[in-house]
C-alpha cells in the first residue's frame, strides 16, 4: 500500500506553486481583471421580504447620462436554476421573496454613475405576509414563498412531504425496528438543539468580469469553486450554447462554500451580451451579508435509546434546515441526515430531514456542508447522557463507534473508518484523566464523520518533449493548495520532481470537466482522476521504452526523469529522447487521460428515501479535545487549546494539511463562539465583519494536531479528505467543555456569554 518513506514526492514537504505570486501581489484575482472599455454594475434590490411587484419603471434610469443598460427579468429569458431544485431566476420575477433579493441590474460608465441609476428605478411593491421560522413555515396557512412548487425541475427523488407548501426537500431515513428499540432501552434521552446562520467570511467578494470576444462569445473572469456548472448554468439561464461560453477563472480569495453559488455571473453576462462591452459586477461586502449564501440555520430533536452500559440502542432524529427563500444546496440537509447519527454504531434508527423555505437570505454551502448542525446535537447528546449514566465521555464513544466493514444507517458498508484510533490517539495526546481540570476550567471532546469525495471529474496529462508533465483539471484551487497537490499526485506516478510538473486550472477552455470543489472532493476525487490519467500517460512512456530498449515493460523502471531496466539502471533512456526527437520515430505524443465517477457501496434503497446524492466515494473521521476556562461572573469563554486527530488517509502535502486542519478549526470555532447572522423580520441586521464577528488572531488557541495511519484504497496514494472534518466537531467540543467547566448546558449556537450566565442560573434554581 505504501506509506511516506516508500514516496518521493507524495508526504513530503512541497512549496506551494502559487506561493510566490500571492505573497507578491502578482496572483490574479476577479477584482484585478480590468478591461478596456469595462462598464460598472449595480444592483436594485428588494426591500421586503415577500411582496408581489407591481410595476417597475426604469425610464429615469435608462435617460441617465453614461448609464448602457438597465435590466429586469423582463428583459432575460425565463429560466430557473439551482443546485438540486431549479427555483431561482438572474432577478425576481412577478414577486419578491427575501429583503436583498436582486430586481434589476445597471451598466454604467462608471460606479458612481451606476449607483446613481439604481436609485432612479422605480418598483411598486403590493406586500405580502411573510413567514422566517421553519417551524412556523410548514404549518397549514403558512404564507407560501412559491406557488408553483410541485412544478419545479428537481434533481432528488421526491419523497411524499418534498415539494409542497414550503419544504422544497425531504429525506427520510429507517432501519431498523424504532419502536422495538425504545422499548429495549433503560434510558432515553430527549433534547431539542438550534443553531444560527453562519456566513463564510471570505475576504474576496463575489465578482465578475463578463465580456464579448472577437468570436463573440460570451468570456466570464470569475471568483468561482466550479467553473464548468458555472459555464453549464449561464448556459442554461440565457440561452447560449456551452460552446459559445468561456469561464476564465481567477485565484480565489477564500470560498469555503460560498463561492459554490452563480451569483454575479448571470446579471454580469446578460449586461455584457447587452452591451458589447465588458461589463464587472461586484458584490459589496454588505450584499455579501444580505444577498449571497449562509450556513443554514437549523433545529434538531434528538430522541435517543441506550442500554444503562452506554450502548446505543435506538435514535428519533428530526432535522429542520432553513434555507431561505430559495434552495441552492439540499445536499447540505441530506449530508446532516446521512452524518446525523455521528460515528456510532445504533441499530434502530429513524431519520426526516426538511430544506424549509422561509423569507430571509439564501442558507447554501458552507464548509462542513451541513453536518456542523446535526453533529453540535448528536456530539452534545451523546455527554449528556455519559454524564446521567456516570460514564467516561470518552469510554461511551469509544464502546459505541462504528469501524470498517460495519454498516451506517443508510446501508453503506464502510470500507475505511478508524475512528477508535482518533478517539485513543486524542486521549492520549491530553492526557485525558476525566473532563475536569480545576475550577472553571475542563476539557470537552467530539467525535465526527463525514461523507466526502466523489462526483464527476477528469484529467488529461500530458508528457512535454524535455520530459516535465503538464495537468489539466477543471478542479479549482481556491486557497487550499489543490493544484500543488495535483502536481504531486502527477509527479509521485510519473518519476518527476514536483517542479516538473505544470497543473492547468479551472479554465473551462483548457481543462476537461470537474463539478466543482466541494465536500472534500478535491485531493480524494480530482486528484484519483489526475493520478489514474499520470498512469496511463505512464504506461504509453514504458510501451515506448520497452521498444527503443527491447526490456519487457513489466521490467522497466521511471525515476529521475529517465525509464531504465530493473536491475541494470545503466540500461535507459531520459524521457527527453523518448519525447523529443523520439516519438517522431516510435508513436505519437503521449497524452493520458482519466475520466471517473467515484461511488462508494450506494445507499439501501429499502432503507433511504429522498437522497439529494448517491455520488459519495469514502468517510473521513476525526476527533476534537477543546480546552477551555469559564469566567463565572461574565460569561465569557477562553478557548486555551484545541487537540485534533484525523482519520484522512494518506497525508499527500504536510504543510497543506496543517493549514486545512487550522483554518477548519477557526471557523468552527466562530460558529461554536462568536458568528451568528441576525435577522429580524427579514432584515439582516448586522451586515458586515465587525457586527458579524468572525475570529480574530488572538482568538485562536494553540493547536495540536495528528492523523492516524490508513490508506484508503478508492483515494490517490490511500487519501481522504480533511477540510469539512476539520469543522464539524469544534462546536460541540466547546458545549461539552464549558459544561464540564461550570455545570450550565448550552443547546443553541454561539454559546455567547449571556447563553452562559442564563444557564448557571438556570442550572442554580
Amino acid at each position: 500500500m505504501g506509506g511516506p518513506a516508500d514516496y518521493a514526492v507524495i508526504g513530503k514537504r512541497t512549496t506551494r506553486t502559487d506561493a510566490v505570486a500571492k505573497v507578491t501581489g502578482e496572483a490574479r484575482y476577479a477584482t484585478d481583471v480590468y478591461l478596456p472599455k469595462m462598464l460598472w454594475a449595480r444592483v436594485l434590490r428588494s426591500p421586503h421580504a415577500h411582496a408581489r411587484i407591481v410595476s417597475i419603471d426604469t425610464a429615469k434610469a435608462r435617460r441617465l447620462p453614461g448609464v448602457k443598460a438597465v435590466l429586469t427579468a423582463q428583459d432575460v429569458p425565463d429560466a430557473r436554476y439551482g443546485a438540486l431544485v431549479l427555483d431561482m431566476g438572474i432577478f425576481a420575477r412577478d414577486k419578491v421573496r427575501y429583503i436583498g433579493e436582486a430586481v434589476a441590474a445597471v451598466a454604467a460608465q462608471d460606479e458612481e454613475t451606476a449607483a446613481a441609476a439604481v436609485k432612479l428605478i422605480e418598483v411598486e411593491y403590493d406586500p405580502l405576509p411573510a413567514v422566517f421560522d421553519p417551524l412556523q413555515a410548514m404549518q397549514p396557512g403558512a404564507p407560501v414563498l412559491h406557488e408553483n412548487l410541485k412544478g419545479y425541475t428537481t434533481l432528488f427523488e421526491r419523497t411524499a412531504r418534498a415539494m409542497s407548501g414550503n419544504v422544497n426537500y425531504q429525506a427520510d431515513i429507517a432501519r431498523g425496528d424504532v419502536a422495538a428499540g425504545f422499548a429495549e432501552s433503560d434510558h432515553v434521552f430527549e433534547d431539542t438543539y438550534t443553531v444560527q446562520k453562519q456566513h463564510p467570511s471570505y475576504m474576496e467578494p463575489n465578482s465578475t468580469v463578463a465580456d464579448v470576444d472577437a468570436d463573440g462569445r460570451l468570456v466570464l473572469y470569475n471568483t468561482t469553486q466550479r467553473p464548468h456548472i458555472n459555464q453549464a448554468i449561464v448556459s442554461a439561464l440565457l440561452g447560449i450554447p456551452i460552446s459559445r461560453i468561456r469561464v476564465v477563472p481567477c485565484h480565489v480569495g477564500g470560498g469555503f462554500g460560498g463561492k459554490n453559488r452563480t451569483l454575479t455571473e448571470p446579471a454580469a453576462a446578460a449586461l455584457a451580451l447587452k452591451t458589447r462591452r465588458p461589463v464587472r459586477l461586484t458584490f459589496s461586502h454588505e450584499e455579501e451579508f444580505t444577498s449571497a449564501t449562509t450556513r443554514h440555520a437549523a433545529l434538531i430533536r434528538l430522541r435517543t435509546g441506550v442500554k444503562r452500559d452506554g450502548t446505543l440502542v435506538a435514535s428519533e432524529i428530526s432535522l429542520y434546515y432553513d434555507c431561505g427563500a430559495y434552495a441552492p444546496t439540499p445536499n447540505a440537509v441530506w449530508l446532516g441526515a446521512i452524518s446525523s447519527t455521528g460515528p456510532y454504531r445504533i441499530p434502530h434508527v429513524r431519520v426526516e430531514a426538511f430544506s424549509v423555505y422561509t423569507n430571509k437570505m439564501m442558507g447554501g454551502a458552507f464548509r462542513g456542508y451541513g453536518v456542523p448542525q446535526s453533529n453540535f446535537a448528536r456530539e452534545s447528546q451523546m455527554d449528556r447522557i455519559a454524564r446521567e449514566l456516570g460514564i467516561d465521555p470518552i469510554e461511551l464513544r469509544l464502546k459505541n463507534c462504528i469501524g470498517a466493514g460495519e454498516r451506517l444507517h443508510t446501508g453503506q458498508r464502510l470500507h475505511s473508518a478508524r475512528v477508535r484510533e482518533t478517539l485513543l490517539r486524542a486521549r492520549e495526546m491530553v492526557g485525558w484523566q476525566g473532563a475536569q481540570l480545576g475550577p472553571n476550567r475542563a476539557l470537552g471532546v467530539a467525535c465526527g464523520m463525514f461523507a466526502c469525495g466523489g462526483f464527476a471529474t477528469s484529467a488529461i496529462v500530458r508528457m512535454n518533449m524535455d520530459g516535465t508533465a503538464t495537468v489539466a483539471t477543471g478542479a479549482m484551487d481556491m486557497g487550499q493548495g489543490l493544484r500543488t497537490v495535483m502536481g504531486q499526485i502527477a509527479a509521485e506516478t510519473l518519476g518527476l520532481e514536483a517542479a516538473d510538473v505544470t497543473v492547468v486550472i479551472g479554465d473551462t477552455d483548457l481543462t476537461p470537466f470537474d463539478v466543482g470543489i466541494f465536500g472534500d472532493r478535491g485531493t480524494h476525487t480530482a486528484g484519483q482522476a489526475v493520478k489514474l490519467a499520470a498512469e496511463d500517460a505512464r504506461e504509453q512512456l514504458l510501451a515506448s521504452a520497452s521498444v527503443a530498449l527491447g526490456v519487457a515493460p513489466g521490467e522497466l523502471l521511471l525515476g529521475g526523469k529517465r525509464v531504465f531496466a530493473r536491475g541494470a539502471p545503466e540500461r535507459g533512456l531520459r524521457y527527453s529522447d523518448l519525447l523529443g526527437g523520439g516519438q517522431y520515430k516510435r508513436g505519437g505524443p503521449v497524452i493520458g487521460k482519466a475520466s471517473i465517477n467515484l461511488t462508494e457501496e450506494p445507499f439501501d434503497p429499502v432503507l433511504v428515501r429522498g437522497a439529494a446524492s448517491k455520488m459519495f466515494s469514502t468517510h473521513t473521521f476525526a476527533t476534537h479535545i477543546a480546552e477551555v476556562e469559564v469566567d463565572r461572573a461574565t460569561g465569557a469563554v477562553k478557548v486555551l487549546k484545541v487537540t485534533a486527530v484525523h482519520d484522512c488517509g494518506t497525508v499527500i502535502n504536510p504543510d497543506g494539511l496543517k493549514g486545512q486542519i487550522i483554518g477548519g478549526l477557526t471557523s468552527g470555532l466562530g460558529y461554536a463562539l462568536y458568528e451568528d447572522v441576525v435577522i429580524e423580520s427579514g432584515q439582516v441586521m448586522n451586515p458586515s465583519f465587525l457586527e458579524c464577528r468572525p475570529p480574530a488572531a488572538l482568538d485562536v488557541p494553540p493547536v495540536e494536531f495528528d492523523t492516524v495511519e490508513e490508506f484508503d484504497s478508492r483515494g490517490p496514494f490511500g487519501a481522504k479528505g480533511v477540510g469539512n472534518v476539520s469543522v464539524i466537531n469544534v462546536a460541540p467540543a466547546v458545549a461539552n467543555a464549558v459544561e464540564h467547566a461550570v455545570g450550565a448546558r448550552v443547546t443553541s449556537l454561539p454559546i455567547t456569554p449571556d447563553k452562559i450566565v442564563r444557564a448557571l442560573r438556570a442550572a442554580e434554581g
